[in-house]
This record gives C-alpha cells, sequence and structure tokens, in this order.
C-alpha cells in the first residue's frame, strides 16, 4: 500500500542485542559483589598473602555484661584460658604466613595492664613500658569498636547526701550487640589443627 508505513524488523535486532548485553554485565557484576561479600581478598606478593581480616563471616552476638562473676583480677589461670594456643595466631596463603588475631592481641594486652597493675597494687615501683604501650592498643581497639550501646544510669546516694541528685551508670546487666567470639575461636583453634609445628611459647 503507498503511502503506509514500512515495517522493518531487522531494524530491532541491535536493540534487543545490546539489551541483551546489558542484562548479561548487569548480572555477572551482582553475582561478582555477592560473592565479594563472603570472601576476604588477598593481594599475591611473591605468593605471601596480604589479608585484612580472617577470612570467615562473623554473626552479631548479645552480651550481657555482668560484673563480679568471673575473671577476678588475680585469677591469672582464668585470664589465661581467655586467648587460645599460640598466641591465638593462625597461618594463612599458600605460604602459611603467621597473623595475629586483633582479638587475643587485645586481650593479651589486657592480661599484661592487669598484671602491672596488680604489682602496682602490692607495692611494687617497676615501671612496665608494654603495659603503658598495651594501654594505647586497648584506647584504640575500644574507639575503633564504637560500642553506642546506652547504659541505663540510676541515683546513686551516699551515705552523707540528704538529696540524691547524682546518677551514674555502672554498665551491669546492659546486654551489648557484639560479634560472635565465639565463631572467631572456632576458626582460629581449627587453623591451628592443621598446622606442623607449633609456635614456642
Amino acid at each position: 500500500m503507498l503511502g503506509g508505513p514500512v515495517h522493518r524488523p531487522y531494524r530491532a535486532i541491535p536493540l534487543v542485542l545490546l539489551s541483551g548485553i546489558l542484562l548479561i554485565s548487569v548480572s555477572l557484576n551482582v553475582i561478582y559483589l555477592l560473592r565479594l561479600r563472603h570472601t576476604t581478598a588477598y593481594l599475591s606478593l611473591h605468593d605471601s598473602p596480604l589479608a585484612s581480616e580472617l577470612p570467615i563471616s562473623v554473626s552479631a552476638v548479645t552480651l550481657k555484661f555482668l560484673f563480679g562473676k568471673h575473671y577476678d583480677i588475680t585469677k591469672d589461670e582464668e585470664w589465661a584460658t581467655l586467648v587460645p594456643e599460640n598466641h591465638g595466631r593462625v597461618r594463612l596463603g599458600s605460604a602459611q604466613q603467621e597473623f595475629d588475631v586483633a582479638l587475643y592481641s587485645d586481650l593479651q594486652c589486657l592480661d599484661t595492664i592487669r598484671i602491672a597493675f596488680v604489682k602496682m597494687r602490692d607495692g611494687s615501683s617497676v615501671r612496665s613500658p608494654e603495659a603503658e604501650r598495651c594501654l594505647g592498643i586497648i584506647r584504640q581497639a575500644i574507639l575503633c569498636t564504637a560500642d553506642i550501646t546506652l547504659e541505663p544510669a540510676t541515683l546513686v546516694c551516699q551515705d552523707s547526701e540528704v538529696e540524691c541528685t547524682r546518677a551514674e551508670a555502672t554498665g551491669d546487666n546492659v546486654d551489648h550487640r557484639c560479634r560472635n567470639w565465639v565463631q572467631v575461636r572456632e576458626f582460629v583453634e581449627q587453623n591451628q589443627a592443621g598446622w606442623d609445628v607449633q609456635v614456642p611459647a
């Protein structure tokens, strides 16, 4: 028919191909990003892995802060149970490079501060540079975690006070949202189970 529209279906083929390529590209990117969320990237430098975190996904858990139940300041044996064998180290990559896990480095530092405190409390005047260094590590670890849990403040009355106007938060019996430290320990212990040689104490 003269003057009528001329349909050329072949003109739509490039558009269909372009849409298909775009769809495949987006799908591949989504798959890559999903896989990236569940793995830890390693940069290879002469076959030496450079990792920033343990290659595990750690779930969230709740910890109720309770004081005076465990870890008395003088109980060395109980404090020693906080850190796995070999100082909580792991070996990663084909070269089996050793790494300290910050969780256990921090706990060992806290123990160092505890020991220095007990010695000073008992009359020692010997300075502990290691405890001073550890205090800086613990300070930064707390800042890094940036726990924003709200701790209710309650009125604390002294015997001599007529009116109680001072509120204090003890932090006792308060739930905190944490990362599952049991998962971390299980990974470390499983990792160490595959070692041929143990690290000397």
